[in-house]
């Protein structure tokens, strides 16, 4: 034993001494964990408050044991268990900290062969009363041969706080108390421990020990000797303030006495403090200005959904207020976890395994005033309902195609479906990948591999298959018709079965719709009138329009306004030619513009002009709407008077029932 280790009998130097009763008339030995024979001391305590772990001198031919403590539904703490499985393998034990979920364990051991003084170790709990063999927690919180002890692990596992001895004042001689410096050190993002850091004064003023961060994550608790105390070591508490600096330490006046006050424990409820004192372990309830922050903790179990086994997961809690984030695990081997929540914010928190669909509970503890413990047993998904879908990739509307469902590594699932049970709803088996085909006529095939790994993390799990229509290539020219050199503008493509209108450079390559029938129009530009076709895709890879120069009396055929029979009513694809003379407007605006309208000779000759006056009317009112200036449109009505063609066969009078553009002024 070097050195270093000979100090430690200093620890416990005044446990077998008697001492005067504390101040407070209200704490109170803790029945069956104290005796009057031996010594408890350092308790620490699970969040929900009902396992507590100690260290006892119960055998003191072995030295200081650790022993664990259950408290059941009735107030009462269970007769101690050792802790074998950590006990045999230590040669010294000290100051034990659970962590607040009840699953790991940290404490102060010395094992010969392994360390050359007392270092930090910790074990994971594997059953009831169960604890894997001690692991050293290493560099950088550990030394090769210095003290380092008595730890206190944050809620949210991310801080540990411990001391070392204080090597410029390593002894109070007025107490006789061995001296120590709290440290604190913080896990990095790949999960290791960074390097530890000696916490500033007036926290550390050169006689500290035991420190404790309570659940909120805020309130520490730490025993020192200092000016002004009432004993030897005398308990203080300060608080994490927002910007992350501490507050300087009020004394804990409602429990310190005489002689040494140490290693408090709180559970999350903060309504009552476990700590050290006379050779025993007492309780005490803790005054309103002292208590720590308000605390919410969820606990329960992680199981699958078949045999209700316990499942290992990876429990990620996201305050959705401030967006801090931290993760922890539960215990494998029941499954069961514990949470901390702090009120005051609002929290997801999702619970994953790798082989299953992941879970999710959402808490908001804004509104909180006092603690709550919430349980809830997540049940782990093996299978999802995934609802499939299909749309057209272009228009993005419901297409009515077949689908086939089947594993990736596997056989189909699923025979065919018809588009009437779209969206289809599938049960989705972890951890399997999903292949997702569909067919159509005149649609590319699609394959969407549904992949697992991704896809059950994603918020939406569901499925919308784009299928694409298959195309061909076309490209329109566009020359003037007086001049014949090629004029640039823009050309839309308007499909007149589907709501697409796809624009293009004239000259430029785009992609029609195999068999969809598209009006085609040369947009307008100064000086020109705009012009319009038809063609098919997959049928017309080319065209060449021409435009028509602006000039007193040039004459536009429009192809595509007309009106329901007999009616002044125009049909809805009208509309889109109809634009095409506002954007006319806009690039020629001094220009005067009779919208002549013509029927063929079917009727009398009044009403036929009757019902074209009706219908040029029908075309201005529409392009009033559209905010054109309409004092340079003038609407007229020819009736059957001015045919085209002769009205003698029903592709002629189609010929014949037209609107015209026709200029009448320049300025």
């Amino acid at each position: 034993m070097n050195l270093k280790l000979a100090i430690v009998p200093f620890l416990f130097a005044g446990a077998h001494l008697v001492f005067a009763q504390g101040t407070s008339d209200e704490r109170k030995v803790v029945p069956v964990i104290s005796s009057t024979k031996y010594t408890e001391f350092s308790p620490t305590i699970s969040a929900d408050g009902r396992t507590m772990i100690f260290e006892s001198s119960l055998d003191m031919e072995k030295g200081w044991e650790l022993f664990e403590s259950q408290l059941d539904e009735q107030g009462n703490w269970s007769p101690p268990v050792p802790l074998k499985s950590i006990n045999e393998k230590c040669n010294f034990l000290a100051g034990p900290s659970i962590s607040y979920d009840g699953n790991l364990l940290f404490y102060t051991a010395f094992i010969e062969g392994k360390s050359q003084t007392e270092d930090i170790y910790y074990s994971t709990r594997t059953g009831d009363n169960i604890w894997s063999e001690p692991v050293n927690i290493g560099a950088p919180i550990n030394t090769e041969d210095g003290y380092e002890g008595f730890p206190s692990i944050s809620p949210d596992g991310k801080t540990l706080y411990f001391v070392r001895l204080n090597m410029e004042h390593d002894f109070d001689k007025k107490s006789k108390e061995p001296c120590f410096a709290i440290y604190y050190s913080k896990k990095t993002t790949d999960g290791k421990w960074g390097e530890p850091v000696l916490m500033p004064a007036p926290i550390n003023l050169g006689c500290e020990r035991d420190p404790k961060i309570m659940a909120d994550n805020h309130t520490l608790i730490f025993s020192s000797i200092r000016d002004g105390g009432v004993g030897k070591y005398d308990m203080y508490q300060t608080v994490k303030q927002n910007d992350g600096t501490w507050s300087v330490p009020v004394t804990l006046d409602f429990i310190n006495s005489a002689e040494n006050d140490q290693s408090p424990c709180i559970s999350a409820y903060g309504d009552k403090m476990f700590f050290y004192s006379k050779n025993d372990i007492y309780s005490i309830p803790i005054p309103e200005k002292f208590r720590q922050r308000v605390n919410a903790v969820v606990e329960g179990r992680v199981l699958d959904d078949k045999k209700l086994a316990p499942l290992p997961a990876v429990i990620t809690v996201f305050n959705t207020t401030t967006g801090e984030t931290f993760s922890t695990s539960n215990n494998a081997t029941d499954g069961e976890y514990s949470v901390v929540l702090n009120a005051g914010y609002n929290y997801k928190i999702t619970f994953d395994n790798s082989n299953f669909f992941p879970d999710t509970l959402v808490f908001a503890l804004e509104n909180q005033k006092k603690f709550e413990l919430i349980s809830k047993n997540i049940i782990m998904r093996s299978s999802y309902p995934v609802l499939i879908d299909v749309v057209d990739k272009d228009l993005k509307k419901r297409m009515n195609v077949w689908l086939n469902v089947g594993r990736a590594e596997k056989d189909i699932i699923k025979d065919s479906v018809s588009s009437s049970q779209l969206p289809m709803k599938v049960m989705f088996e972890a951890p399997y990948n999903y292949v997702i085909s569909s067919a159509k006529d005149k649609y590319i095939k699609s394959d969407q591999v549904w992949t697992f790994k991704e896809k059950r993390l994603s918020p939406d799990k569901n499925v919308i298959v784009g299928v694409e229509h298959t195309k061909a290539p076309f490209v329109a020219s566009v020359i003037s018709s007086s001049t014949k050199q090629k004029v640039n503008v823009k050309v839309m493509c308007h499909n007149k079965s589907q709501e697409e209108v796809l624009i293009a450079n004239s000259e430029e390559k785009i992609k029609l719709r195999k068999g969809d029938r598209y009006e085609v129009i040369a947009g307008s530009q100064e000086g020109y009138f705009f012009s319009s076709t038809e063609v098919v895709g997959g049928i017309d890879s080319a065209v060449v329009m021409q435009v028509i120069p602006i000039e007193v009396g040039a004459l536009l055929t429009l192809n595509n306004i007309t009106f329901e029979t007999n009616s002044a009513e125009l049909k809805k694809g009208s509309q889109f030619e109809l634009d095409r003379i506002v954007e006319l407007m806009k690039f020629n605006p001094t220009v005067t513009i009779e919208i002549s309208a013509h029927t063929d000779d079917v009727g009398t000759d009044a009403n036929n002009l009757q019902l074209s006056d009706k219908r040029a009317k029908s075309a201005f009112e529409y392009l009033k709407t559209k905010g054109v200036n309409f004092e340079k449109l003038v609407p007229k009505g020819y009736g059957e008077s001015k045919p085209v063609v002769p009205n003698d066969s029903d592709a002629n009078r189609a010929q014949n029932r037209r609107v015209e553009l026709r200029i009448l002024k320049l300025s």
